[in-house]
């Protein structure tokens, strides 16, 4: 039995595959690595990859014929994986992404103790070296608290979760109809049937890419995410205020809130 899987979807980017694999510390024996190439233009094979990371991972590439989007290159990777029912946990990662050297050990080791928690993250540090901006993205500690502060924004960054197995084996994993959004969604639905915990240290660095999804699309990702709020929220109070906050979101351009989140990292 496995620990856990780390999931990684990737599309066109080996070079940003490379930087988050050699960042990844573990126990060789006790976790796989699970890439679903989402129909990259230069399908990625284990011969692409260098020899040392062959060495230190166990990879396994599912490749898929033509690029289906995050959303169903994730849940081919985990049905996969609750298919063969071998791992306790499925842990997240994206190209480019870099996690601390003791990520895995902190998260596994939380998650091993607090069997309760079924649903972990970490606070995240965003940085972008071109334009040396960096601001780090605070979330709620306790499940009570998340569960709040889900209304207003999604608590969990996407790359630094791990989620037990038998907790997705009742959902529909990600769902397709909040565009861009998916992850919000996901982590909601199991935030309300489910115990979740966020650690209050910095487990690892993403990237702020501007020519990313979450930037491209952006107005379209934050009406999915008015709909997640409208669809899973259950405190109407809430519901209004986070609405009114994305709605604000959808007013301000994206390079004003970057400036504002990097000036509130840093005061001095």
């Amino acid at each position: 039995m496995l620990d856990f899987y780390l999931l990684i979807p990737c599309y066109n980017n080996l070079e940003g595959l490379i930087v988050s694999l050699r960042s990844v510390e573990y126990h060789k024996e006790k976790y796989a690595v699970l890439l679903v190439d989402d129909g990259s233009q230069v399908p990625i094979t284990l011969s692409l990859l260098p020899k040392d990371l062959q060495q230190k991972h166990t990879i396994e590439i599912i490749t898929l014929p033509e690029n289906k989007g995050i959303t169903e290159a994730l849940n081919t990777g985990l049905r996969i994986i609750l298919e063969r029912n071998n791992a306790l946990y499925t842990a997240r990662l994206d190209c480019g992404d870099v996690c601390m050297p003791d990520r895995f050990y902190k998260q596994i080791n939380f998650l091993s103790v607090n069997t309760h928690v079924s649903l972990l993250g970490s606070i995240c540090l965003f940085a972008d070296a071109k334009r040396k901006t960096t601001y780090v993205y605070h979330s709620a500690e306790k499940h009570s608290a998340i569960c709040k502060q889900m209304h207003l924004k999604c608590s969990f960054i996407h790359p630094t979760v791990v989620f037990r197995n038998e907790s997705i084996k009742d959902t529909e994993l990600y769902p397709d109809n909040f565009p861009y959004a998916e992850d919000y969604a996901f982590f909601f639905e199991l935030t309300k049937k489910n115990q979740t915990h966020i650690l209050q240290e910095i487990l690892l660095h993403t990237q702020i890419n501007t020519k990313g999804i979450s930037v491209k699309k952006r107005k379209q990702q934050i009406k999915s995410k008015i709909n997640v709020i409208k669809h899973y929220g259950d405190n109407k109070q809430l519901i209004f205020f986070g609405i009114f906050k994305q709605y604000i979101s959808l007013l301000l351009p994206y390079k004003f809130i970057l400036f504002v989140k990097n000036v509130i990292s840093h005061p001095h």
